[in-house]
């Protein structure tokens, strides 16, 4: 079996564990497979503790649920596959797939925490750089000064006011045209 995976909860004390089928040339099923596996409790040297192996029995697919699953212990797990009786594939069991540890540091819930506090790491030092490059080009940057008013003071023509005072000299003409 290849690309062997665990994945443990501490809260409900189980582990599944999956794995793609062996490959061959002329099967494409994973049906045409059976497994056995292996789950070895691995030795603890403070507490004065044996490895132990516990044989899983024959599954017929590529999915197991282990649930005597401890946080605290450690676990190894290994696999191997032979035909399920109807694939042509060799009746003897083949080679067993590299063990894979789990438990004691390895859990799910440990896992997505540090998927998200890598992500808050990455956001506050990007911020932090940003901050820190625009100090430094505000620092060094030099400033451009604002133009001046060539003509300061009042100017000497207003003309909002001149046209106010040109229509209304031409309404008092017309006023008066009207009058004549």
């Amino acid at each position: 079996p290849l690309n062997v995976t665990v994945n443990c909860t501490e809260a409900s004390h189980r582990c599944s564990i999956r794995w793609q089928p062996p490959r061959t040339s002329h099967v494409k099923k994973s049906s045409c497979f059976k497994y056995e596996i292996v789950i070895e409790k691995k030795a603890d040297a403070e507490k004065n503790t044996k490895s132990t192996s516990k044989p899983v029995t024959i599954i017929e697919n590529n999915f197991y649920l282990y649930e005597s699953f401890h946080s605290e212990k450690s676990y190894s797990v290994k696999i191997r596959a032979t035909d399920a009786g109807f694939c042509l594939v060799s009746p003897n069991w083949g080679e067993w797939s590299t063990p894979v540890g789990f438990g004691a540091q390895q859990l799910t819930s440990t896992s997505s925490y540090v998927l998200l506090v890598i992500p808050g790491l990455a956001a506050g030092l990007t911020l932090f750089l940003c901050m820190t490059v625009r100090a430094y080009l505000k620092k060094t940057s030099a400033t451009i000064p604002q133009p001046r008013d060539p003509l300061p003071g009042p100017s000497p023509m207003d003309f909002q006011t001149e046209d106010m005072n040109l229509l209304e000299n031409q309404a008092t003409e017309e006023i008066i045209n009207i009058e004549e």
